[in-house]
């Protein structure tokens, strides 16, 4: 090798972490543009780096910090919960990989760890991302179980309704729809228990239970559920109105 090559080959060496760090987000300068002080984004950039050393994302790090900013906690408060993430990532990503996928994506590891924290095991979170016909369907999912454990959904009732929802090939859109259904029919005075039922019996995902009606913009309920359907004859699901009588002339319907 000719002595220009060789330091043509030192050169690239020597500029290789300066590119891979500058490809890295400033986490600094990301809290500090939202008005962070000084010691708290030297604090968040000092433990997402010590993530990303591990292969861990920093973004949902930062995003954390930020979450935490933007509701005025403490700055000591806030690197807590920022470092106990850090280490749930470390647990998340064991427990993904457990399930099959060694070199999981960080947004999968980051719908893991907020998983956890919402109370499932690592074998739960295992039996979601197994579930998922595709691995980008596994963070929705495991989203989607979080929140319904927010809203009151028995863990174990969360992870088998959106198991069984993947299983069944519910497209993304009918996944994300799961939490608005469970708040329509925490409208409607259902417990959580039978909300998992129901939507158990009802297929999961994408397909709303008696007494839902699919759609949005005017039939949606505030905070964005579904709203009930209007309740028929017999108290079934139906328009309100009686059926037409024979002939085919249906009556006025009722204001």
């Amino acid at each position: 090798m000719s002595a220009w090559r060789r330091m043509l080959v030192l050169g690239v060496v020597l500029a290789l972490p300066a590119a891979l760090a500058a490809q890295e987000p400033d986490v600094r300068a990301q809290l500090a543009a939202r008005g962070a002080p000084p010691d708290l984004a030297q604090g968040v950039a000092a433990i997402a780096a010590d993530a990303a050393a591990r292969g861990l994302p920093q973004g949902p790090l930062v995003d954390k910090a930020l979450e935490g900013w933007a509701k005025h906690a403490p700055p000591d408060r806030i690197l807590s919960v920022v470092r106990q993430f850090a280490a749930r990532m470390d647990d998340a990503r064991e427990a993904v990989a457990l399930a099959g996928l060694a070199a999981p994506p960080g947004e999968l590891v980051a719908a893991a760890a907020e998983a956890l924290g919402r109370g499932l095991s690592a074998p739960q979170v295992g039996e979601v991302v197994r579930a998922a016909p595709q691995v980008p369907l596994a963070a929705p999912g495991l989203r989607v179980v979080a929140a319904l454990a927010a809203q009151g959904l028995p863990v174990d009732q969360a992870v088998a309704v959106v198991a069984d929802a993947l299983r069944g090939g519910r497209t993304m859109a009918q996944l994300l729809d799961m939490p608005s259904v469970m708040r329509a029919m925490q409208g409607q005075g259902m417990s959580p228990p039978e909300i998992g039922r129901q939507m158990m019996e009802g297929g999961g995902a994408g397909e709303h239970p008696e007494g839902m009606r699919p759609g949005a913009g005017a039939g949606a309920a505030p905070g964005g559920g579904r709203a009930p359907m209007p309740m028929g004859p017999g108290g079934r699901p139906g328009s309100g109105n009686p059926p037409p009588p024979p002939g085919g002339h249906r009556p006025p319907r009722r204001p």
